[in-house]
């Protein structure tokens, strides 16, 4: 027999089922009621086939609960994207809602500027639906009401609000809303999301607070640590990056600059010495071989400019330097062509560290 915990957290995951099943259907009611209309289904269709995959792979998670340690998959994402994703996928679900209430429901995302994050992008997506669906029912309440979602820095996590103007609680049921089985909304649901997404969110050792106020609204708060080769984001690092090739200097750059860096460009050496003369780096990324001034002449330029700034160099696979040169040239790391993004930015913060 599954332990007590193991059983909570089962349901939990059922409870969350639900919440991606009813997508699917709220999108086959709009299906149905829009048949004979010239409107396109596209959007609704593929709404429908994300949910459709989404709710397959919660079902094998329940298939394989016992295997933990397979089901915890970590991904870098950015949270922006993924609440913008789960806006779109319950999009149907608050519309429908408010059209069978005769409600008014206003969603609004106010994304700041916050770097990936690693999580387990299925379990977080869960609690992000669960929050919202929660969100729409309290409105549903009334007769009109807004959702916000906002995310921001603070220190050295990220954190994500989700915000209602419906019902609000009482400061009783507040005390009890974590408790599983314990549900605000009578027969109707079970109450174990809630207790199911602050387990999730300890997991990633992340902190849920919610704050309450009757007939005003409800904010739910969760905070997720920057993982420590992340904080080179909250300082924006002044990266330099030097190569002649400018498709793939572009491309490079454009990548950095998502990944939270605040990326230069020089297309050949004697660009880079001008840019150096005039500005400090925190990381020079250069190309080995450039017409005239080279990748090695230019990391021997900035080593007797005695700075502290980094050096990262870029060879091509037929380009590699002996270890005697490479010690000569005292890099701080070296990269091979081509190099996922990836690993030039983990390059670039292990450097800054």
């Amino acid at each position: 027999m599954a332990k007590k915990g193991e059983f909570h957290t089962i349901e939990g995951m059922a409870h969350n089922l639900n919440n991606l099943i009813s997508i699917i259907l709220a999108q086959a009611q709009l299906l149905r009621k829009r048949v004979t209309a010239e409107s396109p289904l596209g959007p609704e269709l593929q709404a429908i086939e994300q949910a459709a995959k989404e709710a397959t792979q919660m079902a094998h998670k329940l298939q394989t609960f016992q295997e933990n340690a397979a089901l915890k998959v970590y991904e870098w994402i950015y949270l922006n994207d993924l609440l913008s994703e789960v806006v779109e996928m319950t999009r149907s679900v608050w519309q429908y809602q408010a059209k069978r209430k005769g409600v008014t429901i206003h969603v609004s995302l106010q994304l700041g500027e916050v770097p990936k994050v690693k999580v387990q992008v299925l379990a977080l997506k869960e609690v992000f639906i669960n929050f919202i669906l929660n969100a729409v029912d309290a409105i549903s309440e009334k007769k009109d009401g807004m959702i916000e979602i906002k995310t921001e820095l603070r220190g050295e996590c990220v954190q994500v609000s989700i915000s209602d103007s419906g019902i609000g609680m009482t400061s009783e049921t507040l005390s009890k809303v974590f408790n599983p089985y314990f549900s605000t909304k009578g027969k109707k649901g079970r109450g174990l999301g809630l207790s199911s997404s602050r387990h999730i969110i300890q997991e990633h050792k992340g902190a849920l607070m919610v704050e309450s106020t009757p007939a005003i609204g409800t904010t739910f708060a969760i905070q997720l640590p920057i993982e420590k080769q992340d904080a080179a984001f909250v300082e924006r690092k002044k990266i330099m990056l030097v190569d002649d090739e400018k498709d793939y200097r572009k491309a490079t750059a454009e990548l950095l600059s998502l990944e939270g860096f605040d990326v230069e460009q020089a297309s050949d050496g004697k660009e880079a010495i001008h840019k150096i003369q005039e500005k400090n780096f925190d990381v020079i990324l250069t190309d080995l071989h450039m017409p005239g001034i080279s990748g090695s002449d230019l990391v021997k330029y900035i080593k007797n400019q005695e700075v502290s700034t980094k050096i990262i160099l870029i060879s091509g696979v037929n380009e590699k330097l002996s270890e005697e040169e490479l010690k000569s040239l005292n890099v701080d790391a070296c990269l091979v062509k081509p190099c996922l993004i990836e690993d030039i930015a983990k390059a670039i913060r292990n450097t800054c560290h």
